[in-house]
């Protein structure tokens, strides 16, 4: 790898990173705005919405950074990863919502097992990535 790649995949883990913390810190406004509407019902699906984008998104990014015994991810994985956060961030808001109105859908569970399996692919093809890169080297 040269110094121009490590340059680049420092940036872009450093603007995922940036960027995720934002969406959960909007996450957590928007839950918060939401909670004083909610007429004191409440959902833990809502209160840790913030917790989505985080702990899956930010955290990982700022310890691929920080930590350079990490290698970064491929760009095929981190789409199939940050399609499944988003996914599972969607899903957690609509569930919020729906337990708060009284209410429930079957696309919340839908879209949360599809979250899911972005993920478990995204994960495995860091994995394969990471293993790939050892036996190339």
């Amino acid at each position: 790898m040269s110094i121009l790649e490590s340059k680049k995949d420092t940036a872009e883990l450093r603007r995922t990173g940036i960027i995720t913390a934002l969406c959960s810190l909007f996450c957590l406004i928007f839950s918060s705005i939401y909670s004083q509407f909610s007429h004191g019902v409440s959902s833990p699906y809502m209160t840790f919405l913030f917790a989505w984008p985080l702990l899956l998104c930010a955290v990982p990014s700022f310890a691929c950074l920080f930590l350079h015994k990490i290698p970064g991810p491929s760009l095929l994985s981190s789409l199939f990863w940050h399609t499944g956060t988003a996914a599972v961030t969607v899903s957690s808001l609509l569930r919020g919502i729906f337990e708060i109105a009284g209410n429930a859908s079957v696309y919340q569970h839908a879209l949360m097992i599809a979250g899911d399996v972005f993920l478990v692919c995204g994960g495995l093809l860091y994995v394969c990535g990471i293993i790939k890169r050892k036996f190339a080297s």
